[in-house]
């Protein structure tokens, strides 16, 4: 306590002009995300905090940086107040990437790592982030995305109770299973129960959720939503009490349409947050993170400073921390940009925890990676070997029969397509248009085989990217599909494709099969050179990476390929049931 009260009084004292700031931000135009203005100011920062803000130098001595600020906008840094941190990308190069676009806090989706880690291990996990320059807030699962045998052991209360006491949770995670919420699952509603008693609020999901639902969602008391695709959905959010989230990402790049809830229907933008949800690198390198979204809102028709509150104060609000982040004001934490203009936000100058971190897009600080092995990262897989058998691949039939088919008729959205397909010694043969699918238990307990049009025509692609943390592989070759399994297993984790018998790319994803050491800038070009091999090879969507996610999913509409088997989704029907598998 002493040394609390005697960092308060420094703080106090260089506020009153009794003591020395450590930066003093001279001679800027201040954006008032409170009161909407923008003014000449100066800035003055006492360690972490802003301690003065006005016209006096007073606190200006000799141990004093001093920032010329003429020329600039003082603008509070951005806040990413929904995103997945595993999306190829990890959360240490996602701070990379975030901290250069002038965004210095970031609220960041457990799943992943709390189904790896568990409770003590995504735990230290956090610990060990905390060091980064970027601060990063939580939010926890309660659910998995699709039913998983060991669900209630991984999200038991007990665990729970123990996440939920860790003020960096900050929320709990999207619910994307919302139909349980719809018929009063009680073991659901008993997990918000509980988050609600330790003041923590949850997300929505509310993909394809009707107006009569989406009362029930907003009556559990789901705080937020960021799947608003037309201006029509964002209205009926507001209108139910719901903060909504406006989303660019590489799945769904809607701002253009989102938009039109402020340009044209006029609705008010205090409930109104940018995210860009679970964007992929190259989409990120070329479109930016949230100052891509300000680029876009103003260049719409948006004040800029509007923009900038949707950006900073808002989500701060929603997330309840705007006594310290989302606003330059006194006693607020020092997250501060030096913005150039208005129409590109490309920051000169990032301040977070009251340090420069970047300036003119290069880093001033390191950011140190955790030991990701050490932490308990392993991808678990069936050996190598025991993959090599083309038929694993195939659909077992010594008959020709009606199969339903996976039609890909979006990225991410299928449709049931009855084939009748022949077979060839003993499995169903696919025709031209069709690759085979499998996916593979990562203990290798069981498969599931099938068949998917719509996707182009390659001949094999493996990999452990993918929302149930299995192996996919797909591909015009069994054989070479078992090539690439294998050279998956091998590698612990990642991505192949085989070209003429041999591979022709690999990405090691050696965080549990999902995501990358490598640096932002290497993932990138990683990345863009598979984009472009799978185009040429047929594929027409705009994210590859989302259709291996959502796959193996149930919670999109379509057919999908799972641990039950093939299913419909929406008839909640296993039309093709996996098949046991003893590899050990």
């Amino acid at each position: 306590m002493p040394s609390a009260v005697k960092g308060f009084q420094e703080l106090l004292n260089v506020s009153a002009g009794r003591q020395e700031a450590s930066y003093y931000l001279k001679g800027g135009s201040l954006i008032n995300v409170l009161s909407g203005e923008i003014y000449l100011a100066n800035i003055a920062i006492w360690q972490d905090k802003i301690a003065y803000v006005g016209k006096s130098e007073k606190m200006v001595g000799a141990n004093t940086t001093v920032v010329d600020a003429r020329g600039f906008y003082l603008c509070p840094a951005l806040i990413e107040p929904h995103c997945h941190p595993w999306e190829i990308y990890n959360p240490v190069n996602l701070a990379e990437a975030s901290l250069l676009r002038g965004i210095t806090t970031i609220v960041c989706d457990n799943l992943f790592f709390f189904v790896y880690l568990g409770t003590k291990g995504f735990l230290k996990m956090m610990d060990l982030l905390d060091n980064l320059p970027a601060r990063i807030y939580w939010m926890a699962r309660v659910i998995h995305q699709s039913p998983d045998i060991n669900e209630e052991h991984i999200f038991s209360i007990a665990n729970l109770e123990e996440l939920f006491s860790d003020p960096r949770i900050i929320k709990i995670g999207e619910i994307n299973r919302w139909p349980l919420i719809v018929k009063g699952d009680y073991s659901l509603l008993e997990k918000i129960i509980l988050a609600s008693a330790s003041h923590k609020g949850f997300e929505g999901h509310t993909a394809g959720c009707s107006y009569d639902h989406l009362n029930v969602i907003a009556a559990a008391g789901a705080e937020s939503c960021h799947e608003s695709i037309t201006a029509e959905d964002v209205a009926q959010r507001l209108r139910l009490g719901f903060w909504t989230m406006l989303r660019h990402s590489s799945l769904r790049p809607d701002l253009p349409e989102l938009l039109r809830a402020i340009t044209e229907m006029r609705l008010p933008t205090n409930r109104m947050l940018f995210t860009t949800d679970g964007s992929r690198p190259s989409f990120i390198a070329r479109e930016g993170l949230i100052d891509g979204m300000l680029r876009m809102a103003v260049r719409a028709g948006v004040n800029p400073v509007t923009a900038l509150q949707m950006s900073t104060i808002n989500p701060a609000t929603y997330l309840g921390v705007e006594k310290d982040l989302g606003s330059i004001a006194p006693g607020r934490q020092a997250d501060i940009l030096l913005l150039p203009d208005l129409e590109e936000f490309t920051p000169h100058m990032v301040l977070s925890k009251g340090k420069i971190v970047a300036i003119d897009g290069k880093l001033s600080v390191e950011l140190t990676a955790p030991d990701w092995g050490e932490m308990g990262f392993r991808t678990e897989l069936p050996r190598s070997d025991l993959l090599s058998d083309p038929s694993l691949y195939g659909v077992p039939s010594s008959d020709e029969k009606v199969f339903p088919v996976i039609n890909f008729v979006s990225a991410v959205i299928t449709k049931q397509q009855d084939r009748l397909l022949k077979p060839r010694d003993g499995l169903l043969e696919r025709e031209d248009d069709l690759l085979y699918c499998t996916l593979i238990d990562r203990f290798g307990k069981w498969v599931t085989n099938g068949f998917v049009s719509g996707l182009g025509q390659f001949e094999a692609i493996a990999s452990t990217y993918n929302s149930s943390y299995n192996l996919l592989v797909l591909g015009m070759d069994r054989s070479s599909m078992a090539l690439a399994a294998s050279k998956v297993t091998e590698m612990n984790g990642g991505i192949v494709l085989v070209k003429n018998g041999h591979v022709s790319f690999r990405m090691p994803l050696k965080i549990g099969g999902m995501a990358s050491v490598r640096s932002f800038s290497i993932i990138v070009s990683e990345m863009k050179y598979l984009e472009d091999e799978v185009r040429k090879c047929g594929y027409h969507y705009n994210d590859f990476f989302y259709t291996m996610l959502f796959l193996v999913c149930d919670f999109l509409p379509g057919l999908r390929i799972t641990a039950s088997g093939i299913i419909d989704v929406k008839k909640q029907q296993i039309l093709v049931p996996a098949q046991k598998l003893l590899l050990y």
